[in-house]
């Protein structure tokens, strides 16, 4: 009787082992399957943070001249001072090594001395500052395409957002053959507008710069200081 109460309770024993260790490699299983996945579906490599989280994810920037509060993106610093265009200027916290930037952000106070008219609508300005800006930063012939003009809003006013490539007409050093983007908005009424002009990857001819809809997010975050 105690060899058969031994017996069973060494094979019960057994069982309880074998058990615990096919749970165990039934977990290591799982888990390798889902990294795996994981891999497949999102690879490392691949994962980009959107225009709405990263700007999202900014700090605020009080352009006194302008009169404007501006949120600057993750991972892009302002400056302000002795600019070409405007009263503050977001650039790319870093520079990769082959040189792109990422881009080049000006923004300002829109004057009827910028312009050189007194009256003139959102939709004109854009347009007039995308190609004065565009120009002077690729002074390259190229020829536009992808045009698109769009609505939109702020706290600090409503208005119209132009965005299109450039694609150089001939080879050069300044601008690659993929082109570069160039986005302009203008937002605000009565006497108080202001604009935003972004220059994807000037001088580097390099598209992997920010898109239009991340110039969005900055401007429909603008608000009066």
């Amino acid at each position: 009787m105690s060899a058969s109460v031994s017996t069973t309770s060494s094979s019960g024993r057994g069982r309880a082992v074998l058990l615990i260790v096919l749970v165990a490699v039934l977990a290591v299983i799982a888990a390798v399957v889902t990294v795996v996945v994981s891999q497949r579906t999102y690879p490392p490599a691949e994962r980009t943070v959107s225009a709405k989280t990263q700007v999202a994810a900014g700090s605020e920037y009080v352009d006194e001249a302008a009169g404007l509060v501006i949120r600057v993106p993750m991972g892009w610093q302002a400056e302000s001072g002795d600019l070409r265009f405007g009263t503050t200027a977001l650039r790319p916290e870093e520079v990769s090594p082959d040189g792109a930037s990422g881009g080049l952000v000006f923004i300002g106070e829109l004057t009827p001395e910028m312009l050189g008219v007194e009256e003139i609508n959102n939709e004109e300005a854009a347009f007039v500052l995308a190609t004065a800006i565009g120009q002077t930063i690729l002074p390259v012939p190229a020829q536009p395409v992808e045009q698109q003009l769009d609505e939109i809003s702020s706290r600090a006013g409503d208005g119209s957002a132009l965005s299109f490539r450039v694609i150089p007409a001939v080879q050069q050093a300044m601008l690659g053959p993929e082109g570069a983007l160039i986005y302009s908005a203008v937002v605000g009424e009565g006497d108080s507008h202001f604009w935003l002009t972004y220059i994807g990857s000037p001088a580097d001819g390099s598209i992997d710069s920010p898109r239009a809809d991340w110039a969005d997010e900055i401007v429909a975050r603008f608000r009066p200081a």
